[in-house]
Order: C-alpha cells, then structure tokens, then sequence
C-alpha cells in the first residue's frame, strides 16, 4: 500500500542523514582534568559523551603495596628515577563506570590521553593500552588486576613529543562490556617491551574515553484517531480516521536537539487481526514529532471495529517496542434533528418573558439510539448539555434582546457525531421601562427633570446612568412610576439608560434615552463674513469675538488655519475678542474651543470665510519671469502696477531683505536693482516678492522669480586648447582670460586647490601661465570681480593634457 503522509507537509522522500560528528571542544582541558572522576548520571549528548574515569591510580614496583592517586591530572607510566636515584616502574589504571550504558548501542568509542611529559623523545614511543580485570580494590604494584587483552599501542602521527593528543579505537571492547551489562571496565596503561628501560618512561594525562551511543527511541505516545485521544469505549465518526502519534528519543544532543526518528503505523480489523498492514514513514522528523496518517477510502466501514499501533526507528534502525494499541469503533451515522419545547417561551408570535429574564427549554431526539447529549445557545449551537437516561435534557437559556430571538439545537450521539441544526424560534416581550424629559431644549449645565415609567407589573426600582458613569437607584413611587434629577455637563451626545426591577426581583429590558447637548462656543466677526460673501483686502486688521456655549468659561483656545494655538481669557461676561491680519489671500478658517476654570473642555466651533486678493503686477524687460537675463553687475528696471485703488506704495523683496518704494500718482512704482553677485545656491534663481500698501494695508504677496546670468569670464589657450590634445605633464601653457561681465578689473581662477588673481588689461583681458602636473582631463574654474565688489558666477575651462609617451 502506498505511503501516505498525512497532514505533516513533509515530503516522503528519504533524506541523507548527516554524520554524526565528535566531540572536540574542551577535549584538551578534559584531558587535563586531576583526580579520579564520576561518570555523570545521565548522558550529557546522546551524540557524544566525554566519559571521565570514576577511580584513577598508578603503582610503583619500588613501593609495591601502595597505590597512588594522579598528580595535576598525570601519572608515570614507565621506569623512571627518583629523587634519591633510585628506579621506579609504574602502570596507570583507570576505572569507567558503564552502568548508564545498559541497553544502550555503542556507536564507536575512542580511549584518549596525553603525553605531558618524556624522558627522551629519541626513543620509540611503546605505550600500550591493555583492558584489565575489573579490580575490588585500588590497584598495587603487589595486587594488580589480572590483564585479560592488549587493546591497542597508542601513538601519534607527526613528530610532537610529547604528543598532547594519543588516542585509539575501543569500540570492541566497550561494547562487549556494555552488552554483557558489567557496570565498570578497567583500562590500564605501560610500557612495552623496555618497561624497565629509564629513558622510555613518561608521564600521561588521565585517560579518558570519547563514547559515541545510541538509546532505542521511547514507545509512541499521545495516540488518536479522528481527532480523538485514545481511551476505553472510544467511537469515531469517520470511515477516514487521521491516526496519529508522539515519537520521542531518549537521545539529546549537545545543541538540545534529539534523534531523528521515523514511525511505523500499523491497523487491522479487531476481529479479523491477520488483516493487519504496516506502513513505515519514508522521511524522519525531529524527536517530540506528531506523525499523523489518513486512512485511504474502502478500508474502514461504519460499525466496524478497528486497532492501530505505532512504533518509532532512530537513524541506526533502532527500534522502540510497540505502543499499546488503540481500539475505535467507527459511527458514521448522525442522530435525528431536535426537537425543543417551552412554556416560559413557546414558539410563536406572542411575546413572553423579557431581556434578562431566564427561561427553560426542553431539549429532546426522538430516534437517536446512542444519544449522548445537545449543543445549544443563541448565537450558534456552542453550549454542550449531557442527555438523561431518558434521552431528554432541560436547559436554561436568558434572552439579552426583545423581540425575535431564535435557540440553535443539534444533537450529540456518543461519537461525537452532530445532527442537521434546529432552529427554535420565539419572541420576548420588550421590558423596557419608558423615559420622558421634562426639560427637552435644555441647555448644557441646565438640570433636567425625567419621568420613569414602567412596563412590567410590580416594579420597586429603577437603576439608571449617564453617559456610562456609576449607576445609581431611585425606588419605584405606588404607582410604580419614579423621577431622577440630571444635570449633563458633557457636550455632543449624551445618553441615560435605564432598567427596572420587580418585585419578584426580575430585571426588564434597558432603556435609553439619547439627546445632543451643543456647548461649542459662537464666532462672530464685524470684519470677517462668515456667510460666505466677500470678505476684506488681505492684510486687513479686523477681529472676532467668541461667546459661551456652556456656563463658566474663563477662557478660549483659537487658531486660525490650523496655526499655532493661542489662549485669551474671558470676560466677565463670558466672551472674549481677538485680532486677526491675513496674510494672504483665499479661502481661510478658524477654529475655537472654550475652557472652564477646572478645566472642563467644549466641543470645536469653526467658521469659514474669504479674504480677496490685491497682489499687484510685476513685470521687468530686462529681467523678464522664468527666463535667464542680465548678471552680476547689470541693472535692470522693474514695473509694480496696483491691483486696488489707492495704493501709496510697494514693499519688495529681492530675498536680501524688505524694501519700499512710494507709488506714483497712478499707483505704478518703477525700481533699478543692480546684483552684486551670481547666487550659485540657488543656481542662478532669484525670487521677487512684492507687496502693495494701501494706507496701513499690506496685501497678499506677489512672486515673480528670474534666473540670473553668469556673466562669468571665458578662457583660451593655444598650448592647451578646449578641443583636442596638448602639452603635457610639466609643460607650461599659456591663457588667455576675456571678461563678460561690465567693469570687470580682475579675474578670480582656481586650478588645484589654491585660488590666484589677476589683474585684468583694460581691454578686460589678462594672460595667465599653468603647468599641469597630471595627463587627462584637467579644470580651470573662473569668476572676475569689479572695484566695487561686484562678483561674476563661476565657470570653468576644460582642457585635455597629452599623457607621456
């Protein structure tokens, strides 16, 4: 049967495991390590253990009943000669404790040590590793554990002496020792063939063993089927279950990660077992994962009864035990629609009970022979309610609005299976108590006297709030009706709700009653219509006067066209007045709010009015609008022309600072302006602005922006020309400077980073000398200045140096 991969989204294809890796970080400072160490309880990596040695000793031929701990983490191994010149001979034991190894696969296994010191480096290394009985107590030269084999002969590649690194594979014998479930393994380390030779002795580090292992992964957990979790007497509704399962690995990695692991599901019918298939997942997922498998169409039949089992692989093919099946019997058949019943709200037009008022409804399912109970509410069928032995279930259900309401009812069998929805529909009666204000136009501050009346029979009380604030209760007078008091002290809308209360402590419908408070203020304008119509010239002074909505404003907050807020008091009276001088022309608005002493905020009135324009005329032959015209040093006229009667003057601006100018008797105003330099920032714009007065009116501005000429000096060159090639590094050349702009007497150049001058001939001419220092492309930059200060625009001549042959 082809796999199916569930809803994990994973591919099947089989992916190419990585090699596990061994652990090298701290290796050095591991080997280095004094004393004798226990192995850790648990497995610091599943990938690679670093096991130290839980007893370590060495022994002397020279002192044969004693045995000797390691020194600074070494022992000598070898013949070597005391202080007293005297000969010793020693052997090193180490003791691993494998107990925490049980059960599990040895991967490889590397015993590592270190030379940390040697007598004389031009003798062969014979250092042998040898696996020894495991001794009852610390080993003596006297009583020394009987050698059983010869593991290894450590050495070293390259010429390192000593060698800080001899290691060699044990994988053999640390894996028979673990399958044959002995709790320790006892390493020992000599000298070979001239162990009593003085110059083939030295000092090793402890030994310790690099254990690569493997645990079986953990037993499936968290099994379901259809979206179940798996337990006794367990039903599902579908002949397509998704089974699924929990891998887990006992496993855990230096980085916190686990083993990779696969799942294998398998299923059969419970009463035909021989009918079982297997399917293993082609890909592997991190240990913790859900494998989750669907089952194909045709295999699964409604009253059948079925089994499912998972187990897990690791990437060495170890295998977890099968999980304890979990048995499902497949319910594909929903139960019949409910039917509901009530008589606090039986179904039909009259209305009953009210908002808040519970009411009981029956619930039941003729025909379903496996009903476990109902799902209901009045939203959506969300609330479940267990069934009764006789199939029935009466629940409690409070309507939160009048009029048409509707209850959602399915039944629920024993799998879970729903049937098609019931739609109960009824009506609840509006409860609501009825609210009439006794002062309707009343404005903001000014109490307000409202009536509440009830609906229901018997109401005592009534509870009431405004605007959201703390409710509050009045009693209900005999004839059940009751009257509160309200002072609204909040702008725009405000809204009181009310509820009443029975006698028999039954609550009714809320209420409310909504009305608009205005306390924005008012503004009015001698000056400035707010009707619409044509307002006054721009520049023109005029004001505004503000005048309360509400009781107690100390103060006003106004802007005009969204600019800066400002603030001015009230007067005694409540109003305030402000001056306003429009700058420009156009459609404009302001903007105002008013303040009480405690603060207290009122809404933001607005008016909206339009200031007329009487820009005056610009116009210059010599400079003309948008166009590139005169220089530094070249006057030109200017022409201001009214756009009002009785102008008696102009205010300009060249961007140097405000001027005026008084206005002929036809209003016109003619000026001379001069530059006196190129404006490079702006390359070459300048922006006129003029304004005309009338009186002490200063009208809305006029922009009339020019571009202004260079009228820098132009450069030649014979030796150098502007076309083509000359010269070259080193070589002078000749330039000739011509004046563009009127009474030029010097020139400005710069050719490097330092600026020169010259003086210019009459005929506005002057000759200057270079030496280029470099081929290619080179720049000559030139201005020229007038006695009085007058400075041209900057340009530059560009000229070609020939590079050396």
């Amino acid at each position: 049967m082809p796999e199916n991969g569930g809803s994990t989204g994973v591919p099947t294809a089989r992916r190419r495991r990585v090699p596990r890796r061994f652990l090298t970080a701290g290796l050095a400072a591991l080997l280095t390590t004094t004393g004798a160490l226990a192995v850790t309880g648990q497995p610091a990596s599943a990938l690679q253990n670093y096991v130290q040695p839980m007893e370590v000793a060495w022994t002397d031929n020279a002192q044969p009943t004693r045995s000797f701990p390691a020194e600074d983490g070494s022992l000598p191994v070898g013949t070597w000669q005391g202080t007293a010149g005297d000969k010793h001979t020693s052997r090193a034991y180490f003791t691993f404790d494998l107990s925490d190894y049980h059960g599990k696969r040895i991967i490889s296994a590397r015993a590592v040590t270190g030379e940390r010191s040697v007598t004389n480096c031009d003798k062969p290394r014979e250092l042998q590793l040898w696996r020894t009985e495991n001794p009852t107590t610390a080993p003596t030269w006297k009583n020394a554990p009987t050698a059983v084999e010869k593991l290894a002969d450590l050495t070293v590649s390259g010429p390192a002496c000593p060698a800080s690194y001899l290691a060699t594979a044990i994988t053999d014998a640390v894996s028979k020792a673990v399958v044959a479930k002995q709790d320790k393994l006892t390493l020992m380390l000599r000298i070979g063939e001239h162990e009593d030779g003085v110059l083939w002795g030295r000092r090793v580090t402890t030994l310790g063993v690099s254990l690569e292992h493997n645990t079986a992964p953990n037993i499936p957990t968290n099994l379901a089927a259809g979206g179940v979790a798996c337990r006794d007497d367990m039903f599902i509704g579908t002949t397509r279950p998704e089974l699924q399962a929990v891998v887990t690995d006992p496993d855990v990695n230096e980085t916190g990660g686990g083993d990779p692991l696969k799942a294998t599901f398998a299923w059969w019918p419970v009463d035909r077992p021989t009918e079982r298939t297997e399917l293993e997942f082609t890909y592997a997922l991190p240990s913790g994962s859900r494998f989750q498998y669907t089952v194909p169409d045709g295999v699964m039949v409604h009253g059948g009864t079925y089994a499912f089992s998972v187990r897990a692989t690791d990437q060495y093919a170890d295998t977890s035990p099968w999980s304890p099946e979990c048995r499902f019997t497949v319910d594909t058949k929903v139960p019949p629609a409910p039917t509901v019943s009530s008589t606090d709200y039986p179904s039909g037009w009259n209305p009953h009970g009210g908002p808040g008022i519970p009411g009981r409804f029956t619930l039941t399912a003729p025909g379903a022979d496996d009903l476990a109970g109902f799902r209901y509410g009045l939203s959506g069928a969300i609330t479940y309610v267990s069934a009764d032995a006789a199939g029935t279930a009466t629940v409690s259900v409070t309507p939160t609005m009048y009029g048409f309401n509707q209850l959602y009812v399915q039944a629920v069998d024993r799998t879970g299976n729903r049937s098609p929805q019931t739609s109960y529909e009824f009506r609840v009666q509006d409860t609501a108590p009825r609210i009439t204000d006794g002062n309707p136009t009343g404005a903001f501050g000014e109490p307000r006297e409202l009536t509440l009346a009830p609906v229901m029979e018997n109401v005592v009380e009534y509870t009431w709030r405004l605007n959201g604030g703390e409710p509050a209760t009045v009693p209900a007078a005999g004839d059940g009706t009751a009257k509160v008091t309200i002072t609204p002290r909040t702008g725009g809308l405000n809204t009181v709700t009310v509820t009443s209360r029975t006698s028999d402590d039954l609550p009714s419908g809320t209420a409310e009653y909504r009305f608009y408070l205005a306390n924005a203020p008012v503004i009015s304008s001698p000056d400035f219509p707010l009707d619409g119509s044509d307002g006054p010239l721009a520049g023109t002074t005029g004001s505004f006067t503000f005048a309360p909505g509400m009781p107690g404003v100390t103060e006003y907050v106004w802007s005009v066209n969204g600019g800066e807020q400002q603030t001015v008091a009230a007067k005694q009276d409540g109003t305030a007045s402000v001056t306003y001088t429009p700058t420009w022309a156009g459609f404009q608005w302001i903007e105002v709010f008013s303040r009480t002493a405690d603060g207290t905020g009122s809404e933001i009135a607005s008016g909206y009015f339009g200031i007329v324009s009487h820009a005056p005329e610009v116009g210059s032959a010599d400079y003309p609008m948008y166009r590139e015209a005169g220089g530094p040093g070249v006057t030109g006229a200017f022409t201001f022309r009214p756009a009002h009667e009785g102008v008696t003057g102009y205010v300009y601006d060249f961007g140097d600072g405000p001027q005026t100018v008084a206005a002929a008797a036809d209003g016109t105003a003619t000026i001379n302006w001069t530059p006196r330099s190129y404006p490079a920032d702006s390359s070459g714009w300048v922006r006129l602005t003029v304004r005309e007065k009338v009186g002490d009116i200063v009208s809305d501005e006029t922009e009339y922006p020019f571009i202004l000429g260079k009228l820098a000096p132009t450069a030649t060159s014979a030796d150098y020309p502007a076309a083509g090639e000359g010269g070259g590094p080193g070589i002078a050349g000749s330039f000739t400077l011509t004046a563009t702009m009127p009474g030029t007497t010097e020139f400005v150049y710069r050719f490097g980073t330092e600026e020169k001058t010259v003086p210019a001939r009459p005929d506005g001419t002057a000759t200057i000398t270079l030496t280029p220092t470099e081929g290619g492309g080179n720049l000559l930059f030139l201005s020229s200045r007038t006695d009085s200060g007058i400075t041209s625009g900057e340009d530059y001549y560009y000229f070609y140096v020939t590079y050396p042959s």
